[in-house]
């Protein structure tokens, strides 16, 4: 009896300890089953157009809660706190070691590297399988951003372009009038003799001209093209009219120059407290689209913010949520339009905020520029190449040289780059 009480004590304690353990084993595994699936996001502190903003997480942070509240049990992380200026070296650190972010934004001119390394996911057919976002929702220029040869690689998920701010006060002093929106060279070249102007370029009179320099495969130049010859040889003509005189924003900030180009994102700057307690104007400005070239229309560059994801994440349907909630939310857009950083590159929210302005006001203005704008190739060596024909065409406009002798010849020294 005592052995049989023994050996029942003994198969309890066994039992026991047997249950115990696969308790403890199934308390371990519905643990780490409950773990939260966590969605890496590669960003960058402050503006990607190097402007002055005061809380630069404020809109990832709005999509993050969006994201999460419809996604039970996912969380986004994203490390706080790099600079832009170090968020190129910091991607390219993620990516050598194996620990792409699953969803990340793409640095100014890296995009098709990024491409022809295999970094990006082609999303074409996850866009067409999805069905809720569309290509005419967004701008043609943003949206084009994120095309490489025919496949879209990334979304747009802010907007930049360029625009022309003008002193009212300085024309009216002059019996001048304010251009219209339609105004060409010609307008801005008579305004210009009579009231000065700082900051345009002549990349702003090629874009405004008809032409782009560049192919988008990068395998042609269009440097000597006749449209550039007209763009080169006006600034030589406010060149000539200018002389020695050296205008700087300073000039503009205090009422002493009518005119000076600027982005959207430098111009809520001049609009936004607490950036404009710092400009205290005493004169009224408003701004206007670029002026038209002889071939050409109220055109300027637009520059895109772009959003892409890993080609390698094992979560692709989560990346693609995120992404999304990021560039097609109405929430999130509308967020980025009163941040200062850029605007949103959705037709439907410029439409919304246009419905309760005037047509003439800032919002009427984006519409039009972002409409009509040009982007700039995405080439890998473009910045390089451009680097090049900038330092040359400002020597040939510095030095008055023929225009159409000199741009011929930096076309063959420019196609001998790109054909390196």
């Amino acid at each position: 009896m005592k052995k049989s009480l023994k050996e029942f004590s003994i198969k309890l304690s066994i039992f026991v300890f047997c249950a115990f353990s696969l308790i403890m084993a199934a308390i371990l595994v519905l643990k780490n089953y409950r773990r939260d699936v966590v969605v890496e996001l590669g960003m960058f502190a402050g503006s990607n157009w190097n402007v002055a903003n005061g809380d630069s997480y404020h809109t990832v942070d709005k999509a993050i809660s969006i994201f999460e509240a419809s996604h039970p049990g996912v969380k986004v992380h994203y490390y706080s706190g790099i600079r832009k200026s170090d968020y190129d070296e910091w991607l390219s650190e993620q990516i050598l070691s194996g620990k792409t972010p699953d969803v990340f934004l793409i640095p100014e001119n890296r995009f098709a590297m990024l491409v022809k390394n295999g970094i990006l996911k082609n999303l074409t057919s996850v866009i067409a399988l999805d069905g809720s976002i569309k290509r005419w929702e967004y701008f043609g220029p943003s949206w084009d951003a994120g095309e490489f040869q025919g496949r879209q690689y990334a979304l747009p998920y802010q907007a930049n372009y360029m625009l022309m701010a003008v002193n009212m006060t300085l024309l009216k002093n002059h019996n001048l009038d304010m251009p219209a929106r339609d105004w060409t060279w010609n307008d801005f070249y008579d305004l210009c003799t009579k009231t000065g102007m700082y900051g345009y370029t002549w990349q702003d009179a090629v874009y405004s001209n008809g032409v782009q320099l560049f192919d988008e495969s990068g395998t042609k130049s269009f440097l000597s093209d006749p449209r550039t010859v007209e763009a080169v040889r006006f600034m030589q003509r406010i060149k000539e009219h200018s002389g020695d005189r050296r205008f700087t924003a300073a000039d503009f900030d205090a009422g002493k120059v009518a005119f000076m180009p600027m982005t959207y994102a430098q111009f809520c700057t001049y609009i936004s407290y607490p950036y404009k307690v710092y400009k205290d104007f005493s004169y009224e400005w408003g701004c206007l689209p670029m002026p038209a070239g002889i071939s050409g229309g109220n055109v300027s560059e637009v520059s895109t913010l772009m959003l892409g994801i890993n080609s390698k994440t094992r979560k692709l349907k989560l990346s693609y949520e995120l992404l999304k909630t990021l560039v097609h939310d109405l929430t999130v857009q509308k967020d980025i339009n009163g941040m200062g950083q850029g605007t949103s590159p959705l037709r439907i929210i410029s439409a919304s905020q246009l419905s309760h302005e005037s047509k003439d006001s800032i919002f009427g203005l984006s519409s039009e520029i972002l409409d009509r704008g040009v982007a700039a190739p995405k080439f890998p060596v473009y910045a390089q190449v451009m680097a090049a024909a900038d330092s040359e065409i400002l020597r040939i406009i510095e030095e008055r040289q023929d225009a159409d002798i000199a741009l011929r010849l930096l076309q063959q020294n420019v196609m001998d780059m790109l054909a390196r």
